[in-house]
């Protein structure tokens, strides 16, 4: 595969109030992120056009990037009847001045009401002058409103960011509605969403956007890069698109790093990874069934789909854990695993689910000896929805029986602000690897998994999660070592393309980058090893 020209449709610099002190913010940091990831040019936005005067940010967000010719502002903009913002008519002439074609409206966070009549000149002046519209998913409420504006404006090119991957019954009949509507992937990692928006007839409303540098460039790339599409598509969707909303405006050249190394080089071509990688938290769904449950379109989550893309990315390996077992229905759920380990390629191994709210302690002390007799169930998964806390005496049948064997246990945080939980069953219970998922959704949460850590030599943290923040890889191994860090994606429930491209697009060593993929996950089963059927032993093991 040629290298494609990405064209990123947001990112965001500048100053933030609630930033972590580890969150990158600067232009610089955009740039060196961009070269990094080969990222030819992209759009920029200003923190400070939102949180200060609309117009002084844009003014300076234009000077401070003109040095930079692949890159472009994104003025922020809004009604002019206060008196704080230009009228379209002065609006215009200074947007052409500084070669802005794309604006972003902040209705809830600057306050003003875009279903008011006095705020359709505005709006109906940028769908006349076919300016790209950029709307965040916190902008507005119920997606109705979306609707009503979509209908209002139907000659407006709008980009919406930040729609939730657990939003897309909501997203997609108005992208089929609407062919003004367009969509970014920066949360909306909808296992397979590209294949099947493209499919669906849709491949002129896909942009690639990143939110960088708040989020990894990375990560989005790679979903695009192995995005199982016509090349020509891919190109759109990359940047093609963008540049036709744009009227033409593109980045100069096509920019690739030349100091990759074999991990991102792959991903680029869109092969499979030179290394084993091997997922310690996926899910799994019956065959045929496109949803997981409550919030959750889970397209091709069952075997069929979800070994397709695994061979493409270079899987060796990994453990499942069935989707309507930590919903409620665990008995089925074990059975649905149960099932799919009759199939799966070499190296799969399953998780087990037990609930204590619906069966009684001596039902689970026969429930849980009868299903880890199968000797391909080696890890336990609780999950937060169950109304107990994880240390509750309920559990302890559970946590005993997996402490004498040497199970391992993928455990969600708690509804809690802190580790105490992981800690407390990790000192009572040492045989027991812990490995606390979804540490890497913020930077305070990944703070305190690396501060348990230090304390218990069988905790691990896990990194999935859709907020991909930039660094965060880094920073896990940097302050939880580089042996405690495991990979794990949440498919089908989020598409694994996004967390493959968190870790291979990280500043860490290649060395490192190997141990997070796949070597750490072999040293958090290594203890089961002697119980595992050869065929569902991952290489290394």
């Amino acid at each position: 595969m040629s290298d494609v020209l990405y064209f990123d449709a947001l990112t965001e610099i500048g100053p933030r109030l609630d930033k972590h002190p580890a969150e990158a913010w600067r232009l610089a940091d955009l740039l060196a992120e961009m070269h990094h990831c080969s990222i030819s040019g992209a759009l920029v936005s200003s923190t400070q056009s939102v949180s200060y005067d609309a117009m002084y940010g844009n003014l300076a967000l234009s000077a401070a990037i003109r040095p930079h010719r692949h890159l472009f502002a994104v003025w922020n903009v809004l009604p002019h009847h206060t008196g704080e913002f230009p009228a379209p008519p002065a609006l215009g002439p200074k947007m052409r001045e500084h070669a802005v074609r794309a604006v972003t409206i902040r209705p809830k966070t600057n306050a003003w009401d875009w279903e008011t009549d006095h705020a359709q000149h505005l709006l109906e002046w940028l769908a006349e002058e076919r300016i790209l519209t950029i709307l965040e998913r916190r902008e507005f409420g119920h997606y109705r409103e979306l609707d009503r504006f979509l209908g209002r404006h139907r000659r407006l090119p709008l980009l919406l960011t930040g729609a939730g991957y657990d939003e897309q019954r909501f997203v997609l009949p108005l992208l089929r509605e609407y062919s003004s509507l367009h969509i970014s992937f920066d949360l909306f990692q909808v296992h397979y969403g590209l294949e099947y928006l493209v499919a669906e007839g849709l491949e002129d409303q896909l942009v690639f956007a990143s939110h960088a540098p708040k989020m990894a460039m990375g990560a989005h790339r790679t979903y695009v890069d192995y995005a199982e599409v016509a090349p020509a598509i891919r190109r759109k969707i990359a940047g093609g698109n963008l540049i036709r909303m744009l009227e033409g405006q593109e980045p100069p050249s096509i920019l690739t790093n030349q100091d990759e190394d074999i991990l991102m080089a792959a991903a680029r071509q869109g092969k499979p990874l030179p290394v084993p990688v091997i997922d310690l938290h996926m899910h799994i769904v019956h065959e045929g069934l496109n949803s997981g449950g409550l919030a959750y379109r889970t397209h091709r989550g069952g075997p069929e789909g979800v070994f397709h893309l695994q061979e493409r990315l270079g899987y060796r390996g990994g453990g499942f854990m069935s989707l309507n077992g930590p919903m409620g229905d665990a008995r089925t759920g074990n059975e649905c695993v149960r099932q799919i380990l009759d199939s799966v390629p070499p190296g799969y191994w399953g998780l087990a689910t037990f609930d204590p709210a619906h069966f009684s302690q001596s039902e689970l002390e026969t429930l849980i000896p009868q299903t880890y007799s199968d000797h391909r169930f080696i890890g336990m998964k609780p999950y937060h929805f169950y109304p107990q806390d994880y240390a509750d005496p309920s559990y302890d049948v559970w946590w005993e029986y997996g402490n004498r064997h040497h199970l391992y246990a993928i455990i969600d945080r708690n509804y809690r602000d802190d580790f105490r939980e992981i800690e407390s069953l990790a000192k009572r219970y040492p045989q027991v690897r812990w490995v606390a998922a979804h540490t890497g959704r913020d930077f305070k949460r990944a703070t305190q998994a690396a501060e348990c850590i230090a304390k218990y030599e069988n905790v691990f943290a896990e990194i999935d999660l859709a907020s991909v923040p930039l660094g965060m890889i880094d920073y896990l191994v940097q302050h939880a070592g580089e042996d405690r860090v495991v990979y794990g994606s949440d498919l089908p429930v989020l598409d694994p393309r996004q967390p493959l491209g968190w870790v291979v697009f990280s500043r860490l060593p290649l060395t490192a980058k190997v141990k997070v993929l796949g070597g750490n996950a072999l040293n958090v089963i290594r203890p089961c090893r002697s119980r595992l059927p050869e065929h569902h032993r991952p290489p290394g093991l």
